[in-house]
């Protein structure tokens, strides 16, 4: 049995509070029925809060696809992943100025639903796959007409299995002279190491969705980088050295 108070008590925040009550509420409930209980979609570092707080194997993830970042919590035995409660949405341009992620999003959330009901949104060519909780689907469906003054047209597709999509990174090579967190940052977003050391400083700068507090943090290969007015970045390095003794890294921007 999980012990709620405790585990609320090491929340920093009300709505973390809330978010970590409620998970709470549905482990229980997945203990006493032995059936599988589900959270709305979260944030990374919200996953990352409650995977933290619960014991190994009582509770599991999943966006719609491998490597989602909005995911929604399971707490109790899935058998197969179509039980969790995601729709994705295949929206189709039908003509227009390309449309960005921010019009995908800001048109769906202007229909009156809460972000917490909306997983990712891909944008393709043409497109976009939208991800939501199931029982909102067809609402979106059937309301989605006109994105950014484009029409569109959406439908729900039969499983997130039937989603394929590549995803875009726009890559370079760099070389830093460690893996501390304020070299790869100047790297990544062309700042000096003192601006970065400040971007750190004014909680700007995440580490695999969780806040950074420390500019001499070790970034790993595959540790994704968030820095907030720069973009989102996935550090890849096997540690080779430059004959200076100068790392080399490449930097795989999300676009």
């Amino acid at each position: 049995m999980i012990d709620k108070k405790k585990i609320i008590a090491s929340a920093n925040s009300d709505e973390l509070k809330l978010i970590l009550s409620h998970a709470c509420d549905l482990s229980t409930k997945a203990e006493f029925s032995l059936r599988a209980f589900f959270t709305k979609f979260l944030t990374p570092s919200d996953a990352r809060e409650i995977e933290v707080r619960f014991p190994s194997g009582s509770v599991s993830f999943f966006g719609g696809y491998d490597d989602a970042e909005r995911v929604v919590a399971s707490f109790g035995e899935v058998q197969n992943m179509s039980e969790y409660p995601i729709s994705v949405i295949d929206v189709r341009q039908k003509g227009g100025k390309e449309l960005s992620h921010r019009d995908y999003l800001g048109t769906v959330l202007s229909l009156g639903i809460g972000r917490e009901m909306v997983g990712d949104i891909i944008v393709q060519t043409g497109g976009a796959y939208v991800f939501c909780h199931s029982e909102i689907a067809p609402f979106i469906a059937d309301n989605l007409c006109k994105i950014g003054g484009a029409g569109v047209s959406a439908h729900i597709l039969d499983s997130t299995f039937d989603v394929h999509f590549e995803r875009k990174y726009e890559t370079r090579g760099a070389t830093v002279s460690s893996l501390r967190l304020d070299c790869v940052v100047s790297a990544a977003c062309g700042k000096s190491r003192s601006a970065s050391s400040e971007l750190v400083a004014r909680s700007l700068v995440s580490v695999n969705y969780k806040e950074a507090n420390s500019v001499s943090l070790a970034i790993k290969d595959g540790d994704i980088l968030t820095v907030r007015g720069h973009g989102k970045f996935l550090i890849r390095t096997d540690s080779r050295l430059t004959r200076k003794g100068r790392i080399y890294i490449d930097i795989l921007k999300y676009v």
